[in-house]
């Protein structure tokens, strides 16, 4: 281990070493090139000097952090100091709840450390670094492609064969391909190198399905039951809906596959923003406030982790909330000066987060979220192609949702129609709330002689 004063930082060094705070937080990764602005944010962080290190370990034989006992950490546990993973990436502050996703990062890592006695998850020196890594994206932005071109799909042949997995099979399906994307985020997380290609083999996956079952592909975001506050779950569902977004747009299979990857990856920001601010259940100070609007950054340093990714789809991750008209964040970008990938993942993300479970607030008819939806688009707040391409594959009675047809019976929408959004495929349900009869599709029954009444709630 070495020690550095901060005024011995300048532009243009390359460490061969990592660079930590003296609280044991790193703040560059070995062979990164430090940058004007790198310079800037490391004397703002308020330390005066600095320790180079491969990694936590040699401080902890320096005395500067200590081994904490991870036998002892349990879920809603408060942290009486800093908590760090064996890469020196700070989980979370004193004072701080342990929540599951930190747990895991820890057993991605192997140990885990004590640091300061700081609260706030060093969130200052997180927006500092971060910010210096959205100022160098942002230099070379010009040369990232933001428009997508409309392709040839030949990629998408439905086949006649009835493989498409029962319900069961389904939710399967899907929990399978969460729990992967839970490894991977808890290594992410831990500051552990995860190359693109983990991420993109599970896109690959999707769009197996999605090219041989377009019709019911998104079963696999709004038919299976999904966790509340639950980010593998919640990424898992924006990628599916985006991937079928994306196919109404007529994108490439290759444009949609970095669609795919960019929507696991957009959110991964949330996993530094403590559950009682995600979930909306007490009040937010400016620091909190400053989390969630600061969130898309956050996924752009923690993508750093992750080998391989273009700057097209790390453009996307800290664009996906910014909004046509400008009141997005986190630089307020407009129509044209946002991505075309980020303006397709606004629309999935917004859409899966209206259908989620929340415990703060009722549930959601899914028929009211796709209204409200459609409005956001006509008030020029989400992009109307993306939106238009939602009501398609979703349906106006979304998939997954109930509703009441005019021969008085209850049904269950299995699939949309994109032809015509309002005549789905359903599947009656018995007093009980059971599956009778085989799924019936509306669009191949006159309109006069049943039709969709109204959305329902669950049975």
């Amino acid at each position: 281990m070495q020690r550095l004063k901060v005024n011995q930082i300048e532009p243009g060094q390359i460490f061969s070493q990592s660079l930590f705070l003296p609280s044991g937080q790193k703040l560059l990764s070995d062979g990164v090139k430090v940058t004007e602005r790198h310079v800037k944010a490391i004397r703002q962080c308020g330390a005066r000097e600095l320790l180079l290190a491969d990694s936590v370990v040699e401080l902890v034989a320096a005395g500067v952090v200590q081994r904490a006992d991870r036998s002892r950490l349990v879920v809603g546990q408060t942290a009486e100091s800093e908590l760090l993973t064996q890469s020196g990436q700070v989980l979370l502050g004193a004072g701080e709840q342990l929540e599951q996703h930190h747990l895991d990062a820890l057993d991605a890592s192997g140990e885990a450390y004590e640091g300061g006695k700081r609260s706030g998850n060093g969130t200052r020196e997180r927006i500092l670094m971060a910010d210096a890594l959205l100022e160098e994206l942002e230099q070379v932005a010009a040369e990232i492609p933001l428009r997508i071109k409309r392709a040839n799909q030949t990629w998408i042949k439905p086949t006649e064969a009835d493989d498409w997995p029962d319900p069961d099979a389904l939710i399967t399906k899907r929990d399978k391909s969460v729990e992967k994307l839970r490894t991977l985020f808890a290594r992410v997380e831990a500051g552990v190198s995860v190359p693109v290609s983990c991420f993109d083999e599970l896109v690959d996956d999707l769009l197996i399905d999605l090219a041989r079952h377009p019709q019911r592909f998104t079963q696999l975001a709004l038919l299976c039951p999904r966790r509340e506050n639950y980010l593998p779950d919640h990424a898992y569902t924006v990628c599916t809906l985006a991937l079928a977004i994306a196919v109404k747009l007529r994108w490439s299979r290759d444009d949609t596959r970095q669609l795919g990857t960019a929507a696991l990856l957009a959110d991964l920001g949330m996993l530094l923003v403590p559950e009682r601010i995600r979930t909306g259940s007490c009040q937010l100070t400016d620091i909190d406030r400053a989390r969630v609007h600061r969130h898309p950054v956050f996924s752009l340093a923690m993508i750093q982790e992750v080998v391989g990714v273009p700057d097209a789809l790390r453009l996307a991750a800290v664009q996906h909330h910014e909004r046509e008209n400008g009141s997005g964040y986190p630089r307020g970008r407009r129509k044209n000066q946002i991505s075309d990938i980020a303006r397709v993942l606004a629309v999935a993300d917004t859409f899966a987060a209206g259908t989620e479970a929340r415990h703060y607030r009722e549930m959601k008819l899914p028929y009211a979220v796709m209204e409200e939806t459609v409005r956001n688009a006509s008030s020029v707040f989400l992009w109307a192609p993306a939106v238009r391409g939602l009501l398609a594959v979703a349906g106006l009675f979304p998939v997954g949702s109930y509703i009441r047809l005019s021969n008085g019976s209850r049904a269950h929408v299995l699939a949309s129609n994109a032809k015509m959004i309002d005549r789905p495929l359903v599947q009656l349900l018995d007093e009980e709330g059971l599956p009778k009869g085989k799924p019936i599709d509306l669009a191949t029954i006159r309109r006069a002689a049943l039709f969709v009444v109204r959305p329902a709630p669950a049975p």
